[in-house]
């Protein structure tokens, strides 16, 4: 009985862990750098005819081998949506040039202004994913203590494996943050 407790407790704690890491992994990966990807993009939400829907499910997108993004929707009148929410997101892209199916546009320049600025970003989504996981942390061992069924040696026992999780996932994001600095500093 006691150990089916805490099997369910850390199933569905996990279950939230999981979904916070893919949050803020999430954050950190669509934060620009010097390249042109189309995955954050496509990624992106746009409004059309009363419904959210992703950018791939309504345009094409490509890279030109002069380093442009060429975005194409679906329908002519797409186009222009679809540039405004990629140039909204603030992703570092500037409009090049404008034809009637299809918008051009380039990535500005990385100035090191930018990329201090974007390396704070990648630290506060970093520090807000820990907090979080402390958050989860703190409600994880409030459930185990306040199961009757649990006798204190292995309430002990659930808080150390408790506190090996939450740094199993705390690694996890320090490692994304690692390799976004490392992508912006490149």
């Amino acid at each position: 009985m006691q150990n089916n407790n805490w099997e369910i407790i850390k199933q569905r704690k996990t279950q939230q862990l999981d979904k916070e890491l893919a949050f803020f992994t999430h954050k950190l990966d669509i934060i620009r750098s010097n390249r042109i990807s189309l995955e954050v993009i496509r990624g992106l939400l746009i409004s059309y005819q009363g419904e959210k829907k992703f950018i791939k499910s309504v345009s094409n997108l490509k890279i030109t081998p002069s380093h442009e993004l060429v975005v194409r929707g679906f329908e002519p009148k797409l186009t222009p949506l679809i540039t405004k929410v990629i140039l909204d997101n603030q992703l570092g892209y500037k409009l090049e040039r404008t034809t009637k199916e299809e918008s051009y546009l380039t990535l500005s320049p990385m100035t090191k202004e930018i990329k201090e600025r974007l390396i704070k970003s990648v630290k506060a989504i970093t520090e807000e994913s820990k907090a979080s996981f402390r958050r989860i942390r703190q409600e994880f061992r409030d459930l185990v203590k306040k199961d009757q069924n649990i006798s204190q040696d292995q309430k002990r026992n659930y808080e150390l494996q408790i506190d090996k999780i939450i740094k199993d996932y705390q690694d996890k994001i320090i490692t994304s943050e690692e390799k976004k600095i490392q992508e912006l500093s490149s």
